[in-house]
């Protein structure tokens, strides 16, 4: 294990979890964490002074990092994204993710103030064929019920179209819902399939759910986050701490789970737990789905819906 610099520290003052204790988490629960991090595109949330002190979202690798993190640079322009990256390079209009191999690695983060773990939906060896599906739930305040019936709406639709898929309590208010998929079509292609997909759902359930990114426009609907399959967007990691006042974990759940498990049930307390729970998502992941039949019922859904595609600006909605 990682010698701890200042593992006194503490890091979550509300339940008194030091950065040591960050340090062991991800030690130990490395055996799980690492198939759904390891080669994979690394950006991280960091709180070298704890969450009393304000944190930052870092993608680059930094100098110091040892050799034996893996570097892989991406252009971040649209049209430079669409090439594939290189393996490394100092270029300002490229990032150079991390990539990580082994376990130890993740203690090694632990130590330089790594809470979050976040990956994107496709591997670093193919980054523009997804080999993941999500769809993100974000509820509005209030009982957890309505997200809970949210998913399972997305469960069923995706099972329509021959996708599988499992829930993950994300350690914040909502569940992601993810289907381990062949990683046959391109980031592009999957990205508007998937937004079709979500306003199809919204149209059909309008009363639920929503594809309305402003807030004050939802009500009481849940939010159907469609961009976690963006080029390069990412999504927490399971197993990944939160940094939030309790240590919450992402934790995967099976669809029996997610009627008595709340989004923020596993916490870093839990270590024991999360070890001996099997993990639904890496089961789900031995056998990916085929999007052909999924890409295609979309299409032709939303074609004969008279609905109309829009090219979403996040910041102009």
């Amino acid at each position: 294990m990682v010698k701890v610099s200042n593992p006194d520290r503490v890091v979550f003052p509300e339940i008194r979890r030091t950065k040591g204790d960050v340090v062991a988490y991800y030690d130990r629960i490395a055996p799980r964490a690492m198939p759904h991090v390891s080669g994979r595109p690394l950006s991280i949330r960091r709180y070298p002074k704890g969450l009393a002190a304000a944190g930052f979202f870092q993608k680059n690798v930094p100098p110091h990092y040892p050799e034996s993190i893996e570097r892989l640079a991406v252009p971040r322009s649209r049209a430079a994204s669409k090439k594939h990256p290189s393996k490394g390079g100092k270029d300002s209009d490229v990032t150079v993710y991390p990539v990580l191999r082994d376990p130890e690695h993740l203690a090694y983060l632990a130590n330089q103030g790594a809470i979050e773990l976040h990956v994107p939906t496709s591997r670093a060896a193919d980054l523009f064929h997804p080999d993941r599906l999500v769809i993100d739930l974000d509820p509005p305040p209030g009982p957890f019920a309505r997200v809970r019936r949210a998913a399972y709406i997305v469960r069923d639709a995706l099972a329509e179209h021959g996708l599988a898929s499992v829930p993950i309590a994300t350690g914040s208010k909502g569940y992601h819902v993810v289907s381990a998929i062949r990683p046959s079509a391109s980031t592009e292609t999957l990205a508007v399939t998937v937004q079709k997909f979500a306003a199809l759902l919204a149209a059909k359930h309008g009363e639920e759910l929503t594809t309305v990114f402003r807030v004050a426009a939802r009500g009481e609907r849940v939010f159907v986050d469609w961009l976690r399959n963006n080029p390069i967007a990412t999504v927490i990691a399971p197993y990944s701490l939160r940094a939030r006042p309790r240590a919450t974990v992402a934790t995967p759940l099976t669809w029996t789970e997610i009627e008595t498990t709340d989004p923020d049930a596993f916490g870093i307390g839990d270590l024991d737990r999360l070890l001996d729970r099997p993990d639904s998502l890496a089961e789900l992941a031995s056998a990916p789905s085929d999007t052909e039949r999924f890409v295609a019922a979309v299409e032709g859904a939303f074609e004969a819906s008279g609905l109309v595609f829009e090219t979403f600006d996040r910041f102009r909605s």
